[in-house]
């Protein structure tokens, strides 16, 4: 059995072939078009040939879009028992980006053009929340969850063929990088350095923690007398909710060296902190968290940076996001000659390499001072 293709409108062909049903006899017919040529018709056939001879091939199930991300592969990646954080954000790009647009669509139906249609709606389209389209990142989010929901169901025998295999994702610009000066910097610490959060505004800038770590450091991960802070918690943000987690990746648990300045600061806020709880009596929460309210209770993630911005718009300096610091801690670091390998350990990153592509603005002017040093030893 070797089929045959049909044009069946210009520029449009499908490919036909028939299969038995092993118990009967019975033949059936199958055919898959939309195909822009003729040799891609016949490519696709010669595949399905090879698999129907092999007995390998199976008819595509009649399934949606919706039913196959709702019903088969976010269960699948619940029992991954990824991240909850993770979970939430596949839910929220399914349930308000994919389904009200693609939902209604037979899986084995969806074409290139159909991803690409799709992409430039979520970027055009007024969102739930009255932006005007979703950014770059996010409809490049929306488009790997549909692939990757399309290659599952090609993996569990689903369909046959990924209809939308050769789509790529769409190119995401990342948020322009704003960094502090030293000066700027240090003005800023001077400017906060009474506030309540000053020690945090320190560990953010001198250290460069992530949000998370930041606020899910405990006690028990501080050891002042040694001079060092585990990484090992994080508290993040799921459906708007503090939720207790661990860090992405093996990187992220790490120590972290502190100065005597940290340190004096660290003490300074646990001697606060011990006050606070004798006044509170047993009211007082003993979670151990370090960014914790007057009771002990964890502070929300988005008060932090609701905090940092307030803070930032006091003093008058360039606005710049609590994320920021970290970028402003690692440039900073590399800046005053920090050996890459050495910031990209307290960062978190998995290997210096993920540091170099992320602060390679930085490396210029370390390579220019790097040769005038080398050149006034060898030649001054």
């Amino acid at each position: 059995m070797r089929g045959f293709i049909r044009e069946r409108r210009p520029g449009s062909f499908t490919a036909y072939w028939e299969t038995s049903d092993p118990s009967t006899g019975a033949r059936r017919q199958h055919s898959k078009g939309g195909f822009p040529t003729r040799a891609k018709a016949r490519r696709h056939l010669n595949v399905v040939v090879g698999k129907v001879t092999t007995g390998e091939w199976r008819p595509d199930q009649s399934v949606t879009v919706r039913d196959l991300l709702v019903e088969h592969w976010l269960p699948a990646q619940r029992a991954r028992e990824l991240r909850p954080a993770t979970l939430a954000q596949y839910e929220g790009v399914i349930e308000h980006w994919i389904v009200p647009r693609l939902g209604g669509t037979k899986v084995a139906a969806l074409t290139p053009a159909t991803v690409v249609d799709f992409a430039a709606a979520l970027r055009s389209e007024p969102t739930a929340k009255g932006r005007k389209g979703l950014s770059p990142r996010s409809t490049q989010l929306a488009v790997g969850v549909l692939k990757a929901a399309c290659a599952f169901a090609v993996s569990t025998e689903m369909i046959g063929r990924n209809p939308i295999a050769g789509v790529r994702r769409p190119r995401a610009e990342g948020q322009a990088m704003r960094v502090w000066t030293s000066a700027e910097a240090r003005s800023f610490l001077d400017a906060t350095s009474a506030d309540r959060l000053g020690f945090a505004w320190a560990l953010l800038l001198t250290r460069g923690l992530r949000r998370g770590e930041l606020c899910g450091l405990k006690w028990s991960a501080v050891d002042l007398a040694a001079g060092t802070l585990k990484i090992e918690s994080t508290l993040i943000t799921v459906d708007g909710q503090p939720v207790a987690s661990r860090p992405k990746t093996s990187a992220g648990l790490r120590s972290i060296p502190l100065d005597a300045q940290l340190v004096a600061l660290l003490r300074a806020h646990r001697k606060r902190q011990r006050t606070e709880q004798v006044a509170a009596g047993p009211t007082y929460e003993k979670g151990g968290y370090l960014l914790a309210d007057e009771l002990g209770r964890p502070y929300h993630p988005d008060t932090i940076s609701g905090w940092f911005e307030a803070s930032v718009a006091e003093t008058g300096l360039p606005r710049i996001r609590l994320h920021d610091c970290r970028h402003t801690a690692a440039s900073l670091m590399l800046a005053s000659g920090v050996p890459v390998k050495v910031v990209s350990e307290i960062l978190g990153h998995a290997s210096p390499t993920i540091t170099l592509s992320v602060y390679a603005h930085v490396m210029p002017g370390m390579a220019e001072s790097a040769g005038a040093a080398l050149s006034a030893s060898l030649l001054g």
